[in-house]
């Protein structure tokens, strides 16, 4: 054991976390009971947390959470840097796939690129860092038509749906389609909609809330993100996003 722990300290935190996970509040005995420690520990314990506001009691006695967690829990959450914790992530899933990868968020109608991780090859697709996309016809951008703007269908009233490539959907029903189809299947599609030649996988970033705040997109040659490849790249990008949500204190 680290020789600077503290032991009532650390039982503390077990305390948090045990009431944490039982709804509805947990009493007295039974946290001596779950933790193994004698009911006089877990009382000292409970009150020195109740006095900091960190607990609170209902009305049969069981402890909850106090409203002092609810405070630093939000103030933790406006701490936290995504970048910081896309980072590892974004380098991680460019060396397993070979491709350029990338974190965007929503900024007004187009979705910026806030961080990238080139493709370890020579020879290499991928748009710098400040970079704003289309929403209608970009991976990235339709994540968050589909599970970040309220309603879509409005939205997309005020869009330029420019043309980009022959494959660009640029009717508001095309789009809508598109929209939905990325709802079913919890990933986004660039199919050359873009550039030509070029194909785009993204998925949803989400906070400890459910509520979507970015999207980790995989961009790529149609020469070497292949449409068979598409399941095997959608796992991976769903699994990157998955580890980047956990981070902001999502949990899946």
């Amino acid at each position: 054991m680290n020789k600077y722990h503290i032991p009532n300290l650390g039982k503390a935190c077990e305390v948090i976390e045990l009431i944490a996970g039982s709804p509805g509040g947990i009493p007295l005995k039974k946290i001596a009971v779950e933790l193994e420690i004698p009911r006089t520990t877990a009382l000292r314990i409970t009150q020195t947390l109740l006095d900091a506001g960190f607990l609170a009691q209902n009305e049969e006695g069981s402890f909850t959470l106090g409203t002092a967690l609810v405070k630093l829990g939000v103030q933790a959450l406006d701490n936290l840097d995504i970048r910081n914790f896309a980072r590892p992530v974004l380098r991680a899933l460019a060396e397993d796939t070979g491709e350029s990868c990338h974190l965007a968020m929503l900024n007004g109608d187009k979705a910026l690129l806030i961080e990238v991780a080139d493709s370890p090859h020579p020879v290499r697709i991928a748009s710098r860092p400040g970079t704003r996309v289309d929403l209608h016809c970009s991976s990235t951008g339709k994540v968050f038509l589909a599970f970040q703007i309220p309603e879509p269908a409005k939205f997309i009233e005020n869009l330029e749906l420019l043309k980009h490539t022959d494959n660009t959907d640029s009717t508001p029903a095309a789009v809508l389609a598109s929209i939905e189809q990325t709802r079913k299947q919890g990933y986004a599609i660039d199919e050359e909609e873009y550039v030509k030649g070029v194909r785009c996988i993204a998925a949803p970033v989400t906070d400890a809330f459910g509520k979507t705040i970015a999207a980790v997109g995989i961009t790529a040659s149609t020469s070497t993100f292949t449409k068979p490849k598409i399941r095997t790249m959608a796992d991976k990008i769903l699994k990157a996003a998955n580890l980047i949500s956990a981070s902001m204190g999502a949990s899946h």
